[in-house]
């Protein structure tokens, strides 16, 4: 790509969508704070100024999130600052970290084996298709306690939800209608769930409380269509571009079939390299000022993760792969944003009081789907090569064809 000056153009022209290394380095170096005039939004790609945003949650608010969540989904967490925030997310997290999450392992086999088990006897087939886009689904419903035959369901459900985040208003009401349904399909299992606790999701969502408190029918079902409609496509993406990397270099897969832990190592440097996330929008509940110019209150910025994980004064060589490098931090659950003494965390899920809560157990899928399924296929190879392309504010391969040699 020429160094031709970025322009709101640029951002939306193929060349960038499907190599946007180049212009945010150009971004980063020229244009730090860059206006979006299409857009009519600011834009920060430097490692240092993300951090700076997503970690001042008082300054920078995640209230844009209404228009888009709240129509469909009611009030959900990522909406929420303060307070109310803290509180919703109290109760709720610990059904995501220590004991709960060891307690899910057991479902994210099942269904990773049940994935597996459809591959049988094919010797070409899109791990997209067949594995990728169904097994965060597969997880969720196992980790529910809905029966087999509700993956079907949830899957209709969850797409139709998903779609209507995007500001078209036929989408949206489609979107409002299914998160109904869902609601509607949940009633009698958090009924069954109040009188009689399980080890599944709901049972752990309707128990927990924080001071006393405890999230309500609404908030349940706000709560459940979310993880959906968010953690499902996220998670989706992140195992589809952590296998392109490794399918198209063998010897990365080899390495993963010889060390356990060179998987883990691995998908760490996906995230930074090819996060599933672009961008994170906040909107200023202050006035502020950065490289001189002053940014009024109630103005939206987007802040580039994509950027932020290949900032050369942060990752040396960042547009390269390599799971080896020393200035990634390694085997950390939960420290994007650190940065010292030459070590640096990844911010493919974010950073602060918005840190993606199902981090962990997405990267659990991820690397238990890639020792258990993907390594075991022996010698695979993509059919065709594929690159991965930004879609709004996503980034990932929209494909893989793989062939058994």
């Amino acid at each position: 790509m020429s160094a031709t000056p970025v322009t709101a153009a640029v951002l939306r022209s193929e060349e960038y969508l499907v190599d946007p290394f180049p212009v945010w380095r150009r971004m980063r170096d020229d244009h730090p704070l860059f206006y979006d005039d299409i857009a009519q939004r600011w834009i920060l790609t430097r490692y240092d100024d993300v951090v700076s945003v997503l970690g001042n949650p008082q300054v920078y608010s995640a209230r844009t999130y209404q228009e888009r969540f709240r129509p469909v989904f009611g009030r959900t967490l990522a909406e929420l600052d303060g307070p109310r925030h803290i509180r919703e997310r109290t109760i709720v997290a610990p059904a995501f970290v220590g004991k709960s999450l060891e307690g899910y392992r057991p479902f994210i086999e099942s269904s990773i084996a049940h994935l597996a088990h459809s591959l049988e006897g094919r010797d070409s087939f899109d791990l997209v298709d067949t594995v990728t886009s169904r097994l965060p689904l597969h997880v969720i419903s196992a980790l529910l306690g809905f029966p087999d035959d509700d993956t079907d369901f949830l899957f209709e459900v969850g797409n139709d939800v998903l779609a209507g985040l995007a500001d078209v208003p036929e989408l949206r009401a489609a979107g409002r209608a299914a998160h109904l349904r869902l609601a509607e399909h949940l009633g009698p299992f958090i009924a069954d769930r109040r009188e009689h606790p399980a080890a599944d999701l709901i049972s752990k969502v309707v128990h927990a409380e924080a001071d006393g408190e405890r999230l309500t029918h609404d908030e349940i079902c706000s709560f459940i269509s979310f993880l959906l409609a968010a953690g499902g496509p996220t998670t989706d993406m992140a195992v589809r571009n952590f296998w392109w990397a490794l399918l198209a270099d063998p010897t990365l897969l080899e390495r993963c079939r010889d060390d356990h832990d060179f998987v883990d190592r691995a998908f760490s440097e996906s995230l930074r390299r090819d996060g599933p996330i672009v961008y994170e929008d906040r909107r200023t509940n202050v006035e502020v000022e950065w490289y001189g110019t002053v940014i009024p209150a109630d103005t939206d910025i987007l802040v580039c993760l994509g950027s932020a994980n290949t900032d050369d004064s942060v990752f040396a060589r960042p547009e390269e792969f390599d799971p080896d490098r020393p200035d990634l931090l390694m085997g950390v659950e939960r420290k994007p944003g650190y940065r010292h003494e030459g070590v640096a965390g990844h911010l493919a899920f974010g950073l602060g009081s918005h840190f993606c809560m199902g981090y962990q157990l997405a990267r659990v899928e991820v690397v238990t789907a890639t020792e258990q399924l993907l390594v075991p296929l022996g010698d695979v190879r993509l059919a065709e090569p594929q690159v991965p392309r930004i879609t709004w504010f996503e980034r990932t391969v929209h494909a893989l064809p793989v062939v058994r040699s």
